[in-house]
């Protein structure tokens, strides 16, 4: 399981705090409530708008009990994408709004493909949340890229990551 937290840095100064970022304490394992113990950290890369690639290191906890793990992944990522949410996000709103690619072809429209897959739970939760009356029309990806925009990207994915327990992109 992995938990968004927001360390209101950005992915390079993260990169420079190394292990010494102020991660949140978990307490208590969100399947068994028994008490959670550091884990240790596992490397992963995040590839950030500016295209530079940093490797750094994400908190995990375990627990005692059930020894189910938890990782602390910090919002500027979505779980099982390298590139940065802000990256990401830009691609969609490239495409969406201007039709031009800020990388290449394939992966672009890999990125509108599950954003396109997930626009029923992105309407649902800004129904949910935002406002219950919001009326779509056919440009509905056009409309949500500039509501997220309205939130901020983090904001939205770890409002969103809260609401569904999962994130804005995944299958």
């Amino acid at each position: 399981m992995q938990i968004i937290y927001d360390f209101n840095i950005s992915p390079a100064q993260y990169f420079m705090n190394g292990q010494d970022n102020e991660f949140p304490v978990i307490e208590r394992c969100p399947y068994c409530n028994d008490l959670m113990i550091k884990n240790g950290f596992y490397q992963r890369f995040v590839i950030t708008f500016s295209r530079k690639t940093y490797i750094i290191f994400i908190r995990r906890y375990r627990c005692k009990h059930c020894d189910h793990t938890v990782s602390i992944l910090p919002s500027f990522l979505l779980p099982q994408f390298q590139r940065s949410l802000e990256f990401i996000f830009h691609c969609l709103d490239q495409y969406f709004l201007e039709k031009s690619y800020t990388l290449a072809y394939r992966q672009v429209h890999f990125y509108c493909q599950r954003f396109r897959q997930n626009i029923p739970g992105i309407i649902s939760f800004f129904r949910d949340n935002i406002n219950k009356k919001i009326p779509f029309g056919k440009r509905k990806a056009i409309k949500l890229i500039e509501m997220i925009k309205s939130l901020t990207a983090q904001t939205f994915s770890q409002r969103y990551h809260n609401h569904f327990n999962k994130d804005f992109m995944a299958l």
